[in-house]
C-alpha cells in the first residue's frame, strides 16, 4: 500500500441525514432580509459562504448578493434578477418568482444573525458528518495509522469549528493576531475604566479576561469600591452584572443609588418610600439608566457554575453581554471540592474566577478578604497590606491580573480623637501587582455617607 495516500472522499449525504442537517426556512430568511434590508447583508456576510447554503438555488443567490455588493450595487429585487440573468442562473432558479417567495414571512432584522447562525451550524454539521464519514473509510478500508490519524485530525479540526469556546481555548497565531488587531481597533472603550483616576493611571482600565483583586480588610471599603466601578461603568452604558454573595440584592443597588446621586442611604430611602416621585428629572434618568445597565444577582454562597449560569441569565435580561462583572467576595465563592483544606478551595476558587473571566470576555472585579495572619497587631483594617495578605492563598494574586491592597487608617481603636480626626475619610491604596505596567500608592477618600471614593483631594 502506498503511503501519504488521502482517504477517499466520503459519500454523498443520504436523504435522511440531508433532511436533518438543513434548515431551508432560515436560509431563505437570511435572503429574503438581505432584499428587503440590504443593511443586513454585511452581518451575514461577515457569517456566512455561499457553501454554507444546502439548498444550491439559495447558494447562487447568495453568490449574486456578493458580487453586487462588491460592485457597491445596492440589493434589491431588480439588481439582484439582472446579476442572476447574466450569470444564466435567472431562469434555472426560476425566475422572478423565486425571489418574491424568498421576501416572503421575512424576519425582523434584529434576528438575521440568529437564522445566519442556524444556517452555519447545519452546514458544520454536514461538514462533521463528511469528514467523519471520511475517517470510518479511512478505517474501514486498510488505510495506514499516519492515514488515519490524519482523517481523525481533520475530524478533530472540524469539531473545533462549531465550538466558540474552544477557539477561545485553542487558536493559531494567525488567528490571536486577528483577534488582537480587531480588539485594538477598538481604542481605550475596550477596557473597562474604575473611575478611579490613580487606579486608571496605573492600569490603563480592565480589558475582557482580566481580574482585578481588591485585598481588604472588613469595613475597609472593599464593597464600596466594587459597587462604584459597577456605577462608573453603567454611567458610560456598559452592561454590567454585579454578584453580591454576601449582601442582599436591597443593600446592593442601595449603595449604587447612594454613589450615583451622591445621597445618604437615610435620603435614597425617603425617596423609595415615596415611590422614587420626589427625585429630580436628573435623579429619575440616572435611576433609568442604572436599571438599564446592571444586573443584580443575589445567591449567597455559590460555585462558579452558578455564576456561569448567572452570566446567561444577565444576558438575557440586558439583551446583550455584561462587559464587567463584580464579585463580592471571594471567601463565599465555593470551589467544586468540599473536602479540601480552606487553602485549596480558596485557590481552586481564586483559578475558577479567572477562567471565568476569559470564558465570558468579561472584566472581573474580585473582592477578597485579607488573611489574619497578614496582621499580627490586630490593626483593625487601619495597617498596611502587601500582595501576601490574601487570606489562606498565595494564588489569589497569582490567579489575578491586577491586585490592589486598601486600608484605612481611622479604623485604629486606639488612635486619640485628634489623630482620627486629622485621617477621617482617608482610604489608603496600594497596587501591588499589575501585568501592564508599574507599581504604585495612592491615597483615596472615603465619604462614608454617600459611599462614594475619589482621589483625595478631588472634589466630588
Amino acid at each position: 500500500m502506498r503511503r501519504g495516500r488521502k482517504p477517499a472522499p466520503a459519500p454523498p449525504l443520504p436523504e435522511s441525514v440531508y433532511f436533518t442537517l438543513n434548515n431551508r426556512d432560515a436560509e431563505a430568511a437570511v435572503l429574503g432580509a438581505a432584499i428587503v434590508e440590504p443593511s443586513t447583508f454585511n452581518r451575514t456576510a461577515s457569517i456566512l459562504k455561499a457553501e454554507d447554503f444546502s439548498d444550491p438555488s439559495n447558494a447562487k443567490v447568495f453568490t449574486a448578493m456578493l458580487r453586487l455588493r462588491a460592485r457597491g450595487s445596492e440589493i434589491d429585487p431588480v439588481t439582484l434578477y439582472d446579476d442572476l440573468e447574466q450569470s444564466g442562473d435567472a431562469e434555472l432558479l426560476g425566475g422572478r418568482i423565486f425571489i418574491s417567495r424568498l421576501m416572503d414571512g421575512v424576519p425582523r432584522s434584529a434576528n438575521v444573525e440568529h437564522y445566519a447562525g442556524i444556517v452555519k451550524e447545519c452546514a458544520q454539521k454536514r461538514a462533521g458528518w463528511r469528514i467523519g464519514m471520511a475517517y470510518v473509510e479511512a478505517c474501514a478500508n486498510g488505510h495506514t495509522p499516519a492515514e488515519r490519524t490524519e482523517a481523525a485530525a481533520a475530524l478533530y479540526r472540524s469539531a473545533l469549528a462549531c465550538d466558540p469556546e474552544a477557539k477561545r481555548r485553542v487558536c493559531s497565531t494567525a488567528d490571536a493576531l486577528d483577534d488582537y488587531a480587531a480588539d485594538v481597533a477598538k481604542g481605550p472603550g475596550r477596557k473597562i475604566q474604575t473611575g478611579i483616576a490613580p487606579l486608571d493611571s496605573y492600569c490603563e482600565g480592565i480589558a475582557p479576561g482580566e481580574v482585578l483583586t481588591v485585598i481588604k480588610r472588613p469595613q475597609v471599603g472593599g464593597s464600596a469600591l466594587a459597587s462604584q466601578i459597577t456605577v462608573a461603568a453603567a454611567q458610560e452604558g456598559i452592561a454590567s452584572v454585579s454578584i453580591s454573595l454576601e449582601m442582599p440584592r436591597a443593600q446592593t443597588v442601595e449603595r449604587m443609588l447612594m454613589q450615583w446621586l451622591g445621597l445618604t442611604r437615610h435620603q435614597v430611602e425617603a425617596h423609595a418610600k415615596a415611590g422614587w416621585r420626589t427625585l429630580t428629572e436628573a435623579q429619575r434618568e440616572a435611576k433609568a439608566a442604572l436599571s438599564r445597565a446592571v444586573v443584580v444577582v443575589d445567591r449567597g454562597k455559590s460555585g462558579i457554575a452558578d455564576l456561569d449560569a448567572s452570566m446567561v441569565e444577565a444576558t438575557a435580561i440586558l439583551g446583550r453581554p455584561p462587559r464587567l462583572a463584580t464579585i463580592d467576595y471571594l471567601g463565599l465563592l465555593g470551589s467544586g471540592s468540599k473536602n479540601l483544606p480552606l487553602y485549596q478551595r480558596i485557590s481552586e476558587a481564586a483559578v475558577d474566577v479567572k477562567s471565568f473571566a476569559k470564558r465570558h470576555h468579561v472584566a472581573v472585579v474580585l473582592i477578597s478578604q485579607a488573611g489574619r495572619n497578614a496582621d499580627p497587631a490586630k490593626s483593625e483594617g487601619a495597617a498596611e497590606l502587601g500582595i501576601d495578605a490574601a487570606r489562606d492563598s498565595g494564588q489569589v494574586e497569582e490567579a489575578a491580573d491586577f491586585v490592589l491592597t486598601m486600608w484605612r487608617p481611622e479604623l485604629r481603636t486606639t488612635l486619640p480623637p485628634a489623630e482620627r480626626a486629622e485621617v477621617r475619610g482617608d482610604l489608603s491604596a496600594s497596587l501591588c501587582k499589575n501585568r501592564r505596567g508599574p507599581l504604585g500608592k495612592f491615597r483615596l477618600h472615603l465619604d462614608t455617607d454617600t459611599l462614594r471614593i475619589r482621589a483625595w483631594g478631588v472634589e466630588a
